[in-house]
């Protein structure tokens, strides 16, 4: 009975072993973007190979400042001979930007999980999302950058110069993917329109067998962007396969129709043009029939004007010059509530416009029945500003309050006067220690903290770099619009992580 119980529990520990020799991997899926959430599939591909060590494949699209053989495989820790070779490219090569690049790793087992260990340098305003998913573009997670820091630190708190070890997602074949001839498994990067059976033809594999090694069902197909998908290859990859294949050709236009069907065609359009123009003259004559008699009813609204900053009616018949009635007559259209201040009002609030008032460019700080105001001079149409003033309505906007007219100039007075945006900002990423408390008094209150704040992190991040007063510091147009491209595909399966039926991508 004893030689039982010892044997029973040694024949569960070898087919546990089997089982998991034999498993394949599940797909990480939406799991990447909660850096808190700690779920196995987030943290990496299992060790389950029959060999601990093997070659691995990953892609990675070249982007501004890793777009040559040398930078790519410092950053993904790739030998450049074997990634120049793989990709049919000399060492040299400087590859265009989003370009698919094939990138050979060794992957090996590191504890629980296979992986490909690289280093990367902290650079000022990275965070562990923005390192996982736009650096590394998802062939790491947050998750798994920060399994790899010492037992302590706070999540997604790193500072600049840290040295971190990024684990990359790769995996060995199982004894089932070997026995099926398997050599290979590539670390696909998904991005927005890709559909597993698309990926698979791509690259020569069965989309049966791409779907089993992800641990995906015919009935459960959906990918996101900035995750991998894992490939099975029989062969190692080429760079013909990183190409995308052309749209099917237009389908060719409809035969020509017969002379005689033709001569009857020809009438039959005669009466159609006929008609239609017959129609559209009247339609025409219509509508200018109608905005004449409209015109010569409509009378002119009357317009609010301050006298020592007490608001009253001003007739509209009053002796203007055409630029300030038209104008006048435009702004009643707009915001009813916009006062109109004489010059005098302006001197007096800032002191003839005294240099201890001006505050930047044509704006002065003046002092209107207590409050102080911003008076910003302008020239030529400004009915666009205060439309466009009028439709926003944000607590970090100031408010336009008034407008005023005098020799050929505008005058816009705001309720008073706001902080530069690099200020701003400036509060909010001065120190790493409470920045998500400054972040909430950014954003808008209406939005109940329902955001991730890593990513809105990372987009006042990107806002600051492009207010830098050096414009040799600033993000190249290439930078930004990648940059926004990843944060939106990320928030979005953040949102779809908060809600199943958010966003997503089917096969």
């Amino acid at each position: 009975m004893s030689c039982l119980s010892v044997v029973s529990p040694f024949v569960l520990f070898i087919v546990c072993c089997c089982s998991l020799i034999q498993a394949q991997q599940p797909y990480v899926g939406k799991a990447t973007t909660n850096c808190v959430n700690t779920e196995n599939s987030a943290l990496g591909y299992s060790c389950n190979a029959l060999n601990k060590s093997c070659q691995a494949y990953l892609t990675f699209r070249s982007q501004p400042n890793y777009n040559t053989v040398a930078s790519i495989s410092t950053l993904l820790g790739s030998d450049p001979s074997q990634l120049a070779e793989v990709n049919s490219v000399s060492q040299t090569e400087t590859f265009p930007s989003d370009q698919v690049v094939i990138v050979p790793v060794n992957c090996s087992c590191s504890g629980e999980y296979s992986q490909a260990n690289t280093s990367y340098f902290v650079q000022q305003g990275d965070t562990l999302l923005w390192i996982a998913s736009n650096t590394y573009q998802g062939l790491t997670t947050c998750q798994a950058l920060q399994n790899q820091r010492s037992t302590g630190t706070t999540v997604d708190i790193i500072l600049s110069g840290e040295t971190l070890t990024a684990p990359l997602r790769c995996a060995c074949p199982t004894k089932n993917q070997s026995d099926l001839g398997i050599r290979y498994l590539l670390s696909y990067l998904i991005t927005t329109g890709d559909t597993v059976s698309a990926i698979s033809e791509r690259f020569g594999a069965e989309t049966g067998k791409t779907l089993e090694a992800n641990g995906l069902t015919g009935q459960n197909t959906n990918i996101f962007p900035f995750t991998t998908l894992l490939i099975p290859l029989q062969n190692t990859p080429t760079s013909s396969q990183t190409v995308v294949p052309p749209p099917p050709p237009a389908s060719p236009p409809p035969p020509s129709p017969s002379p005689n069907s033709e001569k009857s065609s020809n009438k039959t359009w005669l009466y159609v043009v006929v008609g239609v123009v017959g129609g559209t003259a009247l339609f025409i004559g219509t509508v200018i029939f109608f905005m004449l008699s409209r015109k010569s009813k409509k009378q002119p609204s009357p317009i609010i004007e301050s006298q020592g900053f007490e608001a009253h009616e001003k007739p509209l018949n009053k002796k203007l010059d055409k630029e300030s009635q038209d104008f006048l007559e435009t702004l009643s259209s707009i915001a009813q509530s916009i006062k109109v201040y004489k010059f005098e009002d302006l001197k007096a609030a800032t002191d003839n416009f005294s240099p201890s008032c001006w505050i930047k460019g044509s704006v002065y700080r003046g002092l209107i029945n207590g409050d102080f105001a911003a008076i910003k001079k302008m020239n030529g149409d400004v009915s666009k500003e205060i439309n466009l003033l009028n439709k926003i309505n944000h607590s970090n906007l100031i408010r336009l309050s008034g407008v005023c007219f005098n020799d050929c100039h505008w005058y816009l007075i705001y309720e008073e006067e706001n902080r530069n945006l690099s200020d701003v900002l400036d509060g909010v990423l001065s120190e790493e220690d409470g920045q998500e408390d400054r972040l909430k008094q950014l954003i808008d209150p209406s939005l109940n903290e329902n955001y991730p704040s890593g990513l809105a992190l990372l987009v006042v991040r990107l806002i600051g770099r492009c207010l830098n007063k050096n414009p040799g510091d600033r993000p190249t147009m290439d930078e930004i619009l990648q940059s926004l491209s990843g944060i939106l595909t990320a928030s979005l399966a953040w949102e779809m992580s908060n809600n199943a039926s958010g966003y997503h991508i089917s096969s």
